[in-house]
């Protein structure tokens, strides 16, 4: 009998193709070696080019006089020796060599978090080493100049990764199972591996069939999704795996329900799977009130002018007031009034009922159309979303966000309609604050679907950062242009 098991996990000879190319693992040495090289050489120069902006441009020197003579560069060049150092580990600490599928957006927050911590590093640097008497705006002026010398090195090193793709040799990865998980793992998989191949298979059937199905091909991984096999034949798997040198993976189920929200948890010990509820912690959420502020009121400041011309165009087209005002839900079902540009006619809400069969959502949403509701002025105000900026106002209050799930009317039935369709989850929704744009409204906005809006917004709330914000909002105008899915 042992012979025999011994002789079942030798695995027959494979028909393996002549690697050609890059194995996966060289090539993610190029792209880290590229992203330091050309991270440390834009370091320098950002370095280099300051203090030539500090001494020699007479637009600052004129701006902010030396205190004593200019400095030469070659006072400055030993500061590299620390500082490029510095700036490289606090980049490589904020994942930004180890993301390649990081999204602009996160990815210039990054950087922009690192070349500030940078910054910071070198002035208390200096100051508690005063016998160069490094000039403390040269090192500030170092930020601006670093940050775009980064964002520009950073796409050098991506687009030296891409060339370097196409001579990977990129083995099959295998995805037992399916589902919503499956369709990330291909994105993520190919975002990595342009060249891969990625197959799936529904279960693992029995052990002698997923045998064969090893030895068929050369695999570099086989990920297990939706399993409802006993521990028994997974690990039986696993070590079949393990004796032909292929990588093995679970996913478990409950990343089905909560795909984002689950977290390795070590305190007790043991691993084991903990539930995040949200991606706002404390320190996130005051982070996201203050740009929630500065942004609102610089944008109120700004469209002053705008506020005139709708008010004016809202009171002469229909009688009624120019604002609307409406009960919604905020963070955990807290109410507050919205306040939007009035788009309809003064008794709008009395005629809901009379309206009903015109919607053109199917689920817990509301929209029409041909509203009969709306009028002439409201309808170019939805159309390019002028009648959201009144809830700029309600961010300052602290009642909305700028980037959130849409708040829920009180008395349109939609949050009871949502926890008759999407059970116990649908709470979840409420536990960020409501946003005046979103990633459903950047995504299709009354075009999307009720179950497809609930989606984007659980999304939103398991993946939340301020480079996805930054994201949503840089897209937001454009959607506003065009005017596609508003009604």
């Amino acid at each position: 009998m042992a012979l025999q098991k011994q002789a079942r996990r030798t695995p027959p000879p494979m028909a393996k193709s002549p690697a050609v190319g890059l194995p996966p693992w060289l090539r993610h040495g190029l792209r880290t070696v590229g992203h330091i090289l050309f991270d440390a050489l834009s370091i320098a120069a950002a370095y280099r080019a300051a203090v030539w902006a500090r001494f020699e441009w007479n637009w600052l020197v004129g701006l902010i006089p030396l205190s004593g003579e200019a400095v030469a560069w070659d006072k400055y060049q030993g500061l590299l020796y620390a500082a490029v150092p510095i700036w490289l580990l606090l980049l490589r600490s904020n994942r930004v060599y180890s993301a390649s599928y990081m999204g602009a957006a996160d990815r210039f927050i990054q950087i922009v978090k690192a070349a500030a911590l940078g910054t910071l590093a070198t002035l208390a640097a200096a100051f508690l080493y005063e016998r160069l008497a490094y000039s403390r705006v040269m090192l500030a002026v170092v930020f601006p100049i670093g940050v775009v010398l980064l964002c520009l090195s950073q796409t050098l090193a991506l687009w030296f990764d891409e060339w370097l793709a196409g001579l990977e040799t990129a083995r099959p990865v295998l995805l037992v199972g399916g589902g919503s998980v499956a369709d990330l793992l291909k994105e993520r998989v190919l975002a990595r591996h342009p060249g891969a191949e990625v197959r799936e298979i529904a279960a693992l059937g029995g052990q002698d069939e997923f045998e064969r199905i090893l030895d068929k091909t050369n695999w570099y991984e086989v990920i297990l999704l939706r399993t409802r096999d006993a521990h028994e034949r997974i690990l039986a798997a696993a070590e079949a795996c393990d004796a032909r040198g292929i990588r093995f993976a679970l996913v478990p189920d409950l990343l089905e329900i909560r795909m984002g929200e689950v977290q390795m948890d070590h305190h007790l010990g043991i691993p084991a799977y903990r539930i995040k509820h949200a991606s706002l912690t404390r320190a996130n959420f005051l982070a996201k009130r203050v740009f929630d502020v500065v942004f609102s009121a610089l944008l109120l400041a700004a469209t002053a002018p705008l506020w005139i011309v709708i008010c004016a165009l809202i009171k002469l087209d229909s009688p009624g007031p120019i604002l609307f005002t409406q009960k919604r839900y905020g963070y955990r079902r807290r109410v507050f009034e919205a306040f939007k540009f009035r788009t309809m006619v003064a008794d709008a809400e009395k005629k809901i009922d009379s309206v009903k069969g015109l919607n053109d959502q199917t689920g817990a949403f509301f929209k029409s159309k041909h509203d009969p509701r709306v009028t002439r002025v409201g309808k170019w105000l939805r159309r390019f979303s002028l009648d959201e900026f009144p809830q700029f106002l309600n961010a300052l209050l602290g009642d909305m966000s700028v980037v959130g799930p849409r708040p829920l009317a009180l008395t349109t039935g939609e949050v009871e309609a949502l926890e008759r369709d999407f059970g116990a989850t649908a709470k979840k929704r409420m536990n960020i604050l409501p946003g005046i744009t979103g990633l459903w409204q950047v995504s299709g906005r009354s075009d999307v679907s009720s179950e497809q809006r609930f989606a984007l917004d659980l999304y939103y709330i398991e993946h939340w950062s301020l480079g996805l914000d930054l994201e949503i909002i840089l897209k937001t105008p454009a959607v506003m242009a065009f005017g596609k899915g508003a009604y």
